[in-house]
């Protein structure tokens, strides 16, 4: 009676574990994603170029953010535009271009010229890929958008 008792006991946790790990495999996305683009810029009045990334979609829970989107070693902070169940993020990176660096074939010809600061995400990602952060109940999830296209470039 008693290893009865224990078998059903171990039997019960097992389903146990094994219903919640399945149940969390099987999440899925509460949105889906119908446009996903992005164009370099450059301002050379200003001597300034970057990046504009623009994500557009469709979802499903009213309890969803969005916060970040990490795209081509830039981290891009947006503000989600809502319209209905419809949803927009557009983010923009900005570097000035430093018009004193003295640009020659030999390195003495650059000497004083301060090395660019380069900050890495913290995501592995391929050319055309974009990681959108996203939130639900508060709860951070990330999301892999892959083939990115890539639009014409703009200068002005």
């Amino acid at each position: 009676m008693q290893r009865i008792k224990l078998y059903t006991g171990l039997l019960l946790l097992t389903f146990v574990f094994l219903q919640c790990k399945t149940q969390y495999q099987e999440k899925e996305v509460p949105f889906t994603i119908t446009e996903k683009s992005y164009f370099n810029w450059e301002d050379t009045t200003k001597h300034s170029k970057g990046i504009e990334i623009k994500i557009v979609g469709n979802f499903t829970t009213t309890s969803l953010g969005f916060s970040t989107i990490y795209f081509k070693n830039n981290k891009f902070e947006v503000v989600p535009i809502i319209n209905g169940n419809r949803f927009t993020l557009v983010g923009n990176t900005s570097k000035i271009i430093n018009p004193d660096l003295q640009l020659t074939k030999s390195s003495e010809g650059e000497y004083g010229n301060q090395p660019i600061n380069i900050e890495k995400i913290p995501f592995e990602l391929s050319d055309n890929e974009a990681l959108v952060v996203y939130t639900i109940n508060g709860e951070n999830f990330y999301y892999k958008v892959k083939d990115m296209e890539q639009k014409e470039s703009v200068s002005y």
